[in-house]
């Protein structure tokens, strides 16, 4: 019997429920013995040549006892779902609320298919394990315990038979779990790795039709799908030799047990009776150890895979949460903003994506960030949304620095409008509602008319009940882009980041998309990351980046006047 001590513990909140399926397992164990009493009861009577009248009867109860264990069977398995059920989702929720405390920083490195694998299958893997092979244990404990002093009672040398027996089947399987946990370790991390290959093919199916790779990467998932096929084989060659030593025990035991009762009886030693009750009751004694074996191989896969599930659970966030972070005041409309000396890397820190940054959004003004690919330009979103915190260096909001604000009112003052726009699978009106749930229609309508995208929506078959399609892949690049800046007006955010919001458009998106963003941006604090330099020439200040330092500062026609980076910039896209 092996309890994982992090997995009982997730048992806590369900301890009724755990508790009834203990009971019913035992009830099911003692209707079993009572029917098995009552079989011996009968063959005796036979044997003694009892009427039929004295037998009948007893044929009743049987029946009786057959029937209430099939409602005890379906009553357990009934109770052991909802057990599961109750703890997976609170398990899942807890994985989803560590998710978001990892931030996108966590997801950036890892594999999002292997996240979902160890987040949906491996929760769900868990069902077994939690309801069935947990509760289980105890029944099987204690009504193995009470068999045995039963059989011990009739005949102490067929108690010791049964007694080693039961030992060969507690702890013959457990010479072999290490092997077990390895390729189970191995089966769940090429099951992970198979789901993540399968969710890149779907997702980048375009590319791969286009650039005639299909068969190519065909062959990968065949690769992948073969070592899963392989660590499958393996493991159940490893779990079927513990099934062996369990099923030896099992039949052995109770073989033994009659042989030995047999022996007594011919010696006088037992009576006839107390050998039946031995061949009834026998078996019996080791069924809820061969059920608990028959759970634990079913919930092997969960156990596998919790490995991976509290590896995430255990990981520490990046970000530091002050418990007494500063909510920020209602007052605070237009929040200035200061890079003071900031310093970034990802990763190893091989190449610096900021160097000794610094520059200021004051209140109510427009700053924006241009400079090459690669420049550090998005990497200064990712800090102001607090994805990660700099290495060095310090960022103000209103004099205070960003790590001391209760990171929920911080997003809270933040709207996003970002060159990848994403929309969740669902309607035009619930991803505008992401942004203010109570949102009315009138208010939904006033920021998509800013927002230059209603006459677009209102002339779609169902309106704002139209479903998107996963990603928003039902809409063009340009309709997207509304929608993020409708949301981004809704959320009414006092500080406004334009991460080059007009990248993926064509030229007559561009424009609705800019007198949108022109509204959006109107007595707002806002940071607008460009690419297009021709969509920021009336910035009141752009801060020119090269290799993650800010190499010039000023308007537009003071830079173009300098002669450097900046105009050689504008030149290259004119």
């Amino acid at each position: 019997m092996f309890i994982h001590p992090r997995l009982f513990a997730l048992m806590r909140d369900v301890i009724g429920w755990m508790i009834l399926n203990i009971t019913i397992s035992l009830g099911i164990v003692a209707a079993a013995v009572g029917q098995g009493f009552l079989i011996a009861i009968i063959v005796a009577r036979i044997f003694d040549g009892s009427p039929w009248q004295h037998v009948l009867p007893l044929v009743g109860w049987i029946a009786a006892l057959i029937g209430i264990r099939t409602l005890l069977v379906w009553g357990r398995d009934t109770s052991s779902m909802a057990t599961a059920a109750a703890v997976k989702q609170k398990l899942r929720q807890r994985i989803y609320q560590h998710l978001l405390a990892l931030g996108p920083g966590y997801l950036a490195r890892e594999r999002t298919g292997f996240v979902l694998a160890t987040m949906v299958d491996g929760v769900e893997q868990l069902e077994d394990y939690l309801g069935k092979y947990i509760p289980q244990a105890f029944a099987a404990l204690i009504a193995s315990i009470a068999i045995l002093a039963l059989m011990f009672s009739i005949n102490p040398i067929i108690g010791v038979v049964i007694l080693v027996s039961l030992l060969l089947i507690v702890t013959g399987p457990r010479f072999w779990d290490r092997l077990l946990g390895e390729y189970g370790q191995k089966h769940w991390s090429a099951y992970g790795r198979l789901k993540a290959q399968f969710l890149d093919a779907m997702q980048g199916m375009t590319t791969l039709k286009a650039f005639n790779a299909s068969a190519t990467y065909g062959q990968e998932l065949q690769r992948d799908s073969f070592t899963l096929y392989r660590t499958t084989m393996v493991q159940l060659a490893v779990s079927l030799i513990s099934t062996g030593i369990v099923g030896l025990g099992w039949t052995a035991g109770s073989a033994l047990a009659v042989g030995v009762g047999a022996l007594l009886l011919i010696n006088g030693s037992l009576t006839f009776f107390e050998l039946l009750m031995v061949l009834m009751l026998g078996r019996e004694c080791f069924r809820p150890l061969v059920e608990l074996d028959k759970y634990w191989h079913f919930g092997f896969y969960g156990l596998s895979a919790s490995t991976h599930i509290f590896a995430l659970l255990d990981r520490e966030p990046e970000l530091a949460v002050s418990p007494d972070a500063i909510v920020a005041e209602p007052g605070i409309t237009r929040p200035q903003i200061t890079f003071q000396n900031v310093s970034f890397a990802y990763n190893d820190g091989s190449r610096p994506a900021l160097h000794s940054l610094s520059f200021t959004v004051a209140p109510n003004e427009t700053v924006a960030l241009v400079g090459r690919s690669g420049a550090g330009k998005s990497t200064i979103s990712a800090l102001l949304l607090r994805f990660f915190d700099p290495q060095a260096g310090m960022i103000m909001l209103d004099n205070h620095d960003l790590r001391t604000y209760n990171l929920a009112t911080l997003q809270r003052m933040i709207a996003l409008v970002a060159q990848d726009t994403y929309l969740f699978h669902g309607t035009i009106a619930e991803n505008l509602r992401l942004a203010q749930p109570e949102a009315t229609q009138a208010d939904l309508e006033v920021a998509t008319r800013a927002a230059n995208i209603h006459d677009f929506i209102a002339g779609l078959p169902q309106g704002y009940a139209t479903v998107v399609g996963e990603r928003g892949l039902k809409l063009s690049g340009g309709e997207r882009q509304r929608i993020a800046i409708a949301r981004a007006l809704l959320k009414d955010a006092p500080i406004l980041i334009l991460d080059e919001a007009t990248a993926n458009v064509d030229a007559a998106s561009e424009v609705a998309i800019q007198e949108a963003l022109e509204r959006l941006s109107v007595h707002r604090t806002t940071l607008v990351i460009a690419h297009r330099l021709s969509t920021i020439v009336n910035a009141d200040r752009i801060v020119v980046l090269d290799q993650g330092e800010a190499v010039e500062v000023g308007d537009h026609r003071t830079l173009l006047a300098r002669e450097g980076v900046y105009a050689r910039l504008v030149a290259a896209q004119a």
